[in-house]
């Protein structure tokens, strides 16, 4: 009796596997991350970890909040956090409305210069942050917004990857629509807003979850804008805490410092079915 292989099969359990493999990597420092967080200080350097040694029962009875309430009550974490998520939050806002407008236009409108523009646009992608922190900086200072929160929120709107992004979602949208619109006495600015938008959710979705990564942590731009400590966003708390000489407080690290990675997982997980289609759809029809 010959036994027939399907080698499709093979080769998709073989792919399962190797992914799996290269996923706990992934997983791996989350996990730690959480546990330790939830441990005594005296486990937290455990080798071999404390995640792995002992029964379930022993290993949950001794969580703890104590990370959590030394984070937040000595070192102002719930202040930072709040901080994160109002700079996040607006410059999502802000940015998704400046960089759909700006897309807009080079999708559907004719000017002199359009493609040399969107061209220049493009290029300052090149730019490392780094080489721009001197005018950049001048520039905040010049306008009074040092040390502001919205020195951190409308800089941020001046995306070239979002008028990238949305641009070539943009251009998918069939042009009868446009001229519908136009028919029935639509201006642009309705048309954007009526049309272009709502057919634009899961680029859209896409954009506020890479602007979202950049934003929450970003740290370089929050160090050089801000100085007093009510104004600092998690990525500066948490170097704050880091530099302490002696008796750093590992435990508020720890905790903060899972805060800072798991919010942008979950704000991930809820809109991965709108990121991958925006990324990787279009407008079907």
């Amino acid at each position: 009796m010959r036994i027939k292989i399907n080698s499709s099969k093979i080769l998709n359990a073989i792919v399962l596997i190797f992914l799996l493999i290269i996923s706990i990597f992934y997983v791996y420092p989350i996990l730690w991350l959480f546990d330790a967080s939830l441990r005594p200080l005296i486990d937290i350097f455990q080798v071999p970890p404390a995640l792995f040694s002992g029964s379930f029962e022993k290993m949950f009875g001794i969580y703890t909040f104590n990370s959590f309430i030394n984070s937040f009550l000595n070192w102002g974490t719930g202040i930072a956090l709040i901080n994160s998520v109002l700079v996040t939050c607006s410059s999502i806002i802000l940015t998704v409305f400046v960089c759909s407008l700006c897309s807009y236009a080079f999708a559907f409108m004719n000017f002199p210069g359009k493609k040399i523009i969107f061209i220049f646009i493009l290029s300052t992608m090149m730019l490392p942050l780094a080489t721009m922190i001197a005018p950049y900086y001048r520039v905040l200072q010049k306008l009074g917004l040092t040390n502001k929160l919205i020195g951190l929120i409308i800089p941020y709107a001046a995306y070239p990857l979002g008028v990238f992004l949305l641009k070539q979602y943009f251009i998918k949208i069939p042009v009868s629509l446009i001229e519908a619109a136009k028919i029935d006495g639509a201006g642009y600015f309705r048309i954007w807003l009526r049309i272009i938008m709502p057919l634009s959710k899961p680029a859209l979705a896409a954009f506020a979850i890479i602007q979202f990564k950049e934003v929450w942590n970003d740290f370089l731009i929050p160090m050089i804008v801000l100085r007093s400590g009510s104004l600092f966003t998690l990525p500066i708390k948490l170097q704050l805490m880091d530099s302490q000489t002696f008796n750093k407080p590992y435990d508020a690290i720890i905790a903060t410092g899972f805060i800072t990675a798991i919010i942008p997982i979950i704000f991930f997980l809820i809109f991965q079915r709108y990121f991958i289609e925006g990324l990787t759809g279009g407008i079907k029809g």
